[in-house]
């Protein structure tokens, strides 16, 4: 994972192929997260407003602008984003959300069993380190704080 460079409340990340792929599946489960408000966890991550759909296309429009080589910014706002983001994609794809997840792509063609497993498993470990990241760059702000204490209050009740 490309290293994370602060500027203040800013966060500016060398962009890879790879961090391409994180930010592409943190996408396109964040899509289907909006679309699936019916399971507890998405729910109440709404609830609590931890994630909202105005963020998420903002955020496909902001990143999908940046190549390999090139380097993106992102305001606080877009920080704090893309971790509940990053949080709410990696819970999905460890629970029973993630099962229906992987038979709906192989349903629909879009993925078989083996490649869904492969794509799962690059963006958990890839999501992990990048928020790994995250919390130590933005450990003690404030509003990252509040962001953090939504989400053990998300894992405590769903």
């Amino acid at each position: 994972m490309p290293p994370l460079i602060l500027y203040g409340d800013k966060l500016s990340v060398p962009v890879t192929r790879e961090f391409k792929q994180l930010v592409n599946i943190s996408i396109a489960a964040g899509k289907f997260i909006l679309i699936h408000p019916h399971y507890t966890l998405i729910r109440e991550a709404m609830r609590l407003d931890v994630i909202e759909d105005v963020q998420l296309e903002d955020f496909e429009v902001h990143t999908w602008q940046f190549e390999p080589g090139e380097i993106i910014s992102f305001e606080m706002q877009e920080v704090l984003f893309f971790y509940a983001l990053l949080e709410l994609s990696c819970r999905i794809f460890l629970c029973d959300i993630g099962d229906d997840l992987k038979a709906m792509a192989i349903e629909n063609g879009d993925t078989n069993e083996e490649e869904f497993c492969r794509v799962r498993s690059f963006y958990l470990r890839q999501a992990g380190d990048f928020l790994q990241n995250m919390k130590n760059s933005f450990a003690g702000k404030h509003e990252f704080e509040k962001l953090v204490a939504k989400i053990e209050q998300l894992n405590m009740s769903a």
